[in-house]
């Protein structure tokens, strides 16, 4: 017994290490959040304006590094010391690339909504959540792009653009495919409904790409050509989703004219909505 805890003792050392560097890189990535990308005093927004929007935000930014931070957690190293090391280092770049996520997501994916000034001065809950699901697919695409174990920076970095530009291209059709004006809806009608049937597709979009980059990288043609396949056939079989949520989920009901053709929009069905992407990026993954 006591030869088993002695022996137990380094790895409970090790993984005591790696929280107190995973809670700094958690703490220094809502510093840049609240610093850098948004400007904005957190304790005044959450506690005294108790703006929703904010926290909304906040969290899916916060859960976007916590996806992110998986990807080195399953990485052998030899030595605890470059474990550590390379954990610390690892930290500091997915802060970074959420923060540039972050801007490619208010610049690309939802250029057009001011979402500074919808989630910090209007408290536009769907916006806020809209920017949560941009945050929380970017996580789920690094978790994938620089985790395995094989590959380098360059093949994690490339399949991280690959990720975001398949965000902005999904964002940009989903209007035609719900047949109304989403940005609209989420930014002229403060409608939390739309806005939380977007974030659902975009974390499940965000969960497709990183089942489509888990497979450990062989080379450029042979991996690259296996990535698009994966991904682009799930992402037709996520096309049907939505069709397949009116069917099945809500037999009798459109989903999008209770979203949108309401004097108060249900955010009963954007849920449902955003629970049939996600659900179905779920299914997806574990089909191939």
């Amino acid at each position: 017994m006591t030869s088993v805890l002695l022996n137990s003792i380094p790895s409970i050392g090790l993984v005591i290490t790696e929280l107190v560097i995973g809670f700094g890189v958690f703490w220094l990535g809502q510093l840049a959040y609240q610093k850098i990308f948004r400007r904005l005093d957190l304790n005044l927004e959450l506690f005294v304006r108790d703006n929703s929007a904010v926290a909304i935000a906040l969290v899916g930014y916060n859960f976007g590094i916590i996806l992110a931070l998986a990807g080195v957690l399953d990485k052998e190293r030899v030595m605890w010391l470059d474990h550590l090391i390379y954990l610390a280092s690892y930290g500091a770049s997915v802060i970074l690339l959420m923060l540039v996520g972050a801007w490619v997501g208010d610049r690309l994916i939802l250029r057009r909504c001011d979402c500074a000034r919808e989630v910090v001065e209007e408290q536009n809950v769907g916006a806020a959540s809209a920017e949560a699901g941009v945050h929380i697919a970017n996580g789920l695409i690094l978790s994938a792009a620089l985790g395995g174990q094989s590959g380098t920076w360059i093949v994690g970095l490339v399949c991280w653009c690959m990720g975001l530009g398949v965000l902005v291209l999904v964002s940009a059709l989903y209007p035609r495919v719900t047949q109304y004006s989403v940005f609209r809806e989420i930014c002229k009608r403060n409608n939390p409904a739309a806005g939380v049937a977007l974030a659902g597709l975009l974390i499940a979009t965000g969960n497709i790409v990183r089942v489509a980059f888990t497979p450990d990288f062989q080379n450029w043609a042979e991996s690259f050509t296996q990535y698009l396949v994966v991904l682009g056939f799930c992402l037709l079989a996520l096309a049907l989703i939505r069709w397949l949520a009116d069917v099945v989920l809500v037999p009798g009901v459109k989903i999008s004219d209770e979203i949108v053709n309401q004097a108060t929009p249900n955010l009963g069905a954007g849920l449902v909505e955003a629970f049939a992407y996600i659900a179905g990026s779920f299914l997806l993954a574990w089909s191939v």
